[in-house]
């Protein structure tokens, strides 16, 4: 098995070759330089690897995982700039991969203070996870004290990876500026300044005594003091961040189309992180999504078609005073509105970006990351301290409307049913064929006495034949709003429906879901919970994101049997 090492790198010229040299042993070496390097990183990298990259810092989880993204090879190696891995290890590495025991290895590191080994001050005990299968392994997306989550089991390798992190105290002082302007941006904490006058001695107190620092001599005591410090520069800039009002306020232009919408959700409270105020512009077909979301401090609603309501919406936005905003709906109209409402710094995806001065070029075939991956970069293009590593989809609800809802369509609390969403807007390359929805609801009433089945959809499709007659189905095809079905989907035992905006109501409210997807692509808008299952029938000419299929076959919905979907079904069932 072959092995990628991975190292990003900002202004190491002084380190890189000790730590190319070192990375011999693998297969692949890949480099990512940070694009504020103004020294010879790059021409030093050059010699050891034709893979150098270059990429504008966003945080260390985006930079890292860019990289990852650029290496071929089932494993992979991470390695800072400023690290080596020992002869020792290099051969524990390839014995470990051989042996296949695990998808991931923490590693033990050795570092290095003003020269010296450092063994206590709470260093000693230091294991990495650096080691893992590239498809086992992602960033968390935090953009400082980043981490790497592995799907599967660990192990470890005790053979050394020499750190050497702070040759001199310049280096030292030079990191602690970029970690800690970081840390104050990642996070807002409360009590800043008792932290600021404490926790600087605590810090140095639990270092130097509990953790024995006073045994490494002097470079240790130095050490600890230095982490002190770091602690009160830490909190001071946090402080210094508050009084600025953490940048103001942002506008979030929220997409037009329901599944993206929700899945954009996942975007708002990050947002609420970083900036004092946050204000969500979204057109009134969609609205219902942000309603209640105590991240949202204003819901401007307005309508699209409508251009009364537009000029009134504009109104209100430049009433906030907001000077940054972002749109995740690529239309002129959207960025025409963020100009129009004086939003000075406007981000958005480049297709349909005249009106905006900060645009992401998405690819087109939407083959590379989710869509969420994509609305990540628009926020980035307004700031680098954006942190997504508790990023979710998050849907809210009062419970009197949740009730209401529930009553007005029969459904007593403790009944069994599931919700079914056989029908799509978007047209029929999308929309498994009807009959096998209505022989999948057949099977399904057959094996479950006690259950009942909602049918979902708008009065539009009352026109499609489902040949189920069974009392136990609930058709609620154009009746019921958004909110009332998305109440009785949240209360579903499960759903299953195409690719829909309704499959994505059910996966932020993390109802165990089922999703069929023909024309579209799983890997750009799939269902994001952990409760879903995805099915689709991989053939070549899919996805093509049409409407209509171009050949007339529909291979791609036809190929998938009804016995294939009732076995995920019955899994759902089980969660």
């Amino acid at each position: 098995m072959k092995i990628s090492v991975n190292v990003t790198a900002l202004n190491e010229e002084k380190n890189i070759e000790r730590c190319l040299k070192s990375a011999s042993f693998a297969d692949e070496i890949v480099v990512t330089i940070d694009s504020r390097t103004t020294d010879n990183t790059a021409k030093i990298a050059r010699k050891y690897t034709s893979k150098v990259y270059a990429r504008e810092f966003r945080g260390f989880s985006d930079i890292k995982q860019f990289c990852l993204s650029k290496s071929k090879n089932e494993w992979v190696f991470v390695l800072d700039a400023d690290e080596e891995i020992s002869p020792h290890l290099a051969r524990a590495a390839r014995d470990a991969i051989k042996n296949g025991d695990y998808d991931g290895y923490k590693i033990k590191r050795e570092t290095f203070f003003l020269g010296r080994l450092i063994k206590h001050c709470g260093w000693g005990n230091d294991y990495q996870l650096r080691l893992f299968k590239k498809n086992a392994g992602a960033y968390d997306g935090r953009p400082i004290h980043e981490s790497i989550k592995i799907n599967g089991k660990t192990g470890m390798i005790n053979e050394p990876l020499y750190h050497y992190s702070y040759p001199d105290s310049a280096s030292y002082f030079s990191k602690l500026n970029q970690y800690t302007t970081l840390q104050a941006a990642a996070k807002q904490k409360r009590f800043l300044l008792p932290r600021m006058l404490f926790s600087p001695f605590l810090k140095f107190f639990r270092m130097y005594v509990l953790k024995k620092g006073f045994l490494d001599g002097l470079q240790g005591f130095v050490l600890c003091v230095y982490s002190g410090f770091s602690e009160f520069v830490k909190f001071s800039k946090m402080w210094e961040a508050r009084k600025k009002g953490n940048g103001g306020g942002i506008l979030l232009r929220a997409p037009n189309w329901i599944g993206d919408a929700v899945m954009f959700t996942a975007m708002i409270k990050p947002a609420k992180t970083l900036f004092k105020k946050v204000t969500v512009l979204s057109d009134k077909g969609v609205a219902p999504v942000f309603e209640n979301n105590p991240a949202i401090d204003r819901l401007i609603v307005f309508d699209k078609n409508d251009s009364a309501s537009i000029n009134a919406a504009v109104k209100d936005i430049k009433k906030e005073n907001t000077n940054c905003g972002a749109t995740f709906t690529p239309s002129l109209s959207s960025g025409l509105m963020l100009k129009r409402a004086g939003i000075k710094k406007r981000a958005g995806f480049s297709e349909d970006g005249f009106f905006l001065n900060l645009r992401y070029k998405r690819d087109k075939k939407h083959a590379a990351i989710h869509i969420t991956e994509e609305f990540k970069e628009i926020l980035y293009l307004l700031s680098p301290s954006f942190n997504f590593s508790e990023a979710k989809q998050e849907l809210f609800m009062e419970s009197a409307e949740e009730k209401a809802a529930l009553h007005k369509f029969g459904i007593l609390k403790n009944t069994k049913y599931c919700v079914l969403a056989p029908f799509v807007m978007y047209g029929p390359a999308k929309m498994w064929p009807l009959d096998r929805w209505a022989e999948l609801a057949g099977a399904l009433l057959k094996r479950h006495r006690d259950m009942k089945i909602a049918l979902a959809g708008t009065a539009a499709d009352r026109e499609f034949d489902f040949t189920v007659h069974d009392k136990r189905i609930i058709d609620l095809r154009g009746k019921t709003n958004l909110k009332e079905i998305s109440a009785i989907i949240k209360n579903a035992a499960f759903f299953a429906g195409n690719d829909s905006g309704l499959m994505h109501i059910a996966d932020g409210f993390e109802v165990p879901l089922l999703a069929v997807f023909g024309s579209t692509s799983h890997k750009w808008t799939g269902p994001l919970s952990e409760k879903s299952r995805v099915i689709a029938s991989d053939i070549s000419c899919s996805p093509c994101f049409e409407k209509q299929c171009k050949y007339g076959h529909t291979d791609c919905l036809k190929n998938i049997r009804v016995s294939d979907v009732l076995k995920e079904v019955e899994k759902l069932l089980h969660l």
